[in-house]
């Protein structure tokens, strides 16, 4: 029975990691495979989950038509700072773009490994998309889609490093989402950054000429197609976990105590999603939040996916 594909893809990664991982970082490292299964439906979710507590992800396009979707490379948040300073300390190029070259190095390397192992064209060709899943691990889902195979590494990089790593295949993945996102924002500074178009009047005798229109003016009259449509707004105050047994005990006047201090900002999420924090205020006998801290147009472009 052959090795399916995505398998071999996964696989090769781990092999490709120690051919070229090491001259990058300046110092041994290697990488191993510790499991890997596929997960879809209920799976997927926690799957997604648990990836999200792996908080820096890059986003790749995958193989073309041997093997489209996406691969996702997730490192925890600490282990990411650290590759990407020994990156850039090795590196005699000062706009080294640090983990973006680690893992492009690594994904080319896995190519020519499917490459030669099965008699296929695979190559990475698509730009290397970092996410801080920390801000909003549920933008996973909108890129992953409904299925997925899951890798679990194990990594160690001289002795700066020991840890895990997860890699992510879906072949009915996508980076559109990510795509959408960017074209959102670019249009919206454009519409902010572009001065208005005026037409001088000095000469009588020149008619006016209009400029033909173009996709960059039909990108804002889009956007505001879509600023009608209603956004759920939820002010969270706090988190907390429970036991069940806690759960089923409780009852009138059980107190619950949450993970934020009285004087921290409360969360202002949109569609389940942070995307500004704020201290809560009264209006007319009415509970309500003044922003202090609001996301950037390019995650807030995110965000609102």
């Amino acid at each position: 029975m052959s090795t399916p594909l995505e398998k071999q893809l996964i696989s090769s990664f781990a092999e490709a990691w120690n051919e070229s991982a090491s001259p990058l970082l300046g110092r041994p490292s290697a990488l191993t495979l510790l499991a890997l299964r596929e997960v879809s439906g209920d799976g997927m979710a926690s799957a997604l989950a648990v990836a999200g507590t792996w908080s820096s992800a890059f986003v790749v396009p995958s193989c073309g038509e041997a093997l489209p979707g996406v691969m996702i490379c997730l490192f925890k948040s600490d282990d990411s700072a650290v590759l990407d300073r020994l990156v850039k300390e090795k590196s005699s190029e000062g706009s080294n773009p640090g983990n973006r070259t680690l893992v492009m190095a690594t994904l080319n390397a896995t190519a020519k490994h499917l490459a030669k192992a099965l008699s296929i064209s695979a190559t990475f060709e698509g730009e290397v998309t970092h996410l801080d899943l920390a801000k909003d691990e549920s933008r996973l889902a909108h890129i992953v889609g409904d299925s997925a195979w899951v890798g679990t590494f194990s990594l160690t990089v001289g002795d700066d490093l020991s840890t895990q790593v997860l890699l992510l295949y879906a072949s009915r993945g996508s980076v559109e989402p990510l795509a959408d996102a960017k074209s959102a924002v670019a249009a919206a500074n454009a519409s902010v950054a572009s001065p208005p178009q005026t037409t001088s009047t000095a000469d009588p005798s020149k008619a006016a000429t209009r400029r033909a229109p173009n996709r960059r003016d039909e990108a804002p009259r889009n956007i505001e197609r879509l600023l009608d449509v209603e956004m759920e707004v939820i002010v969270r105050f706090g988190l907390t976990s429970s036991p069940l047994r806690d759960v089923v005990r409780m009852g009138t006047g059980t107190v619950i105590e949450l993970d934020r201090a009285v004087d921290e900002p409360v969360e202002l999420l949109i569609n389940g999603r942070p995307l500004a924090r704020g201290e809560v205020v009264v209006v007319d006998g009415f509970y309500g939040v003044r922003i202090t801290e609001i996301t950037g147009p390019t995650e807030r472009a995110l965000t609102l996916l």
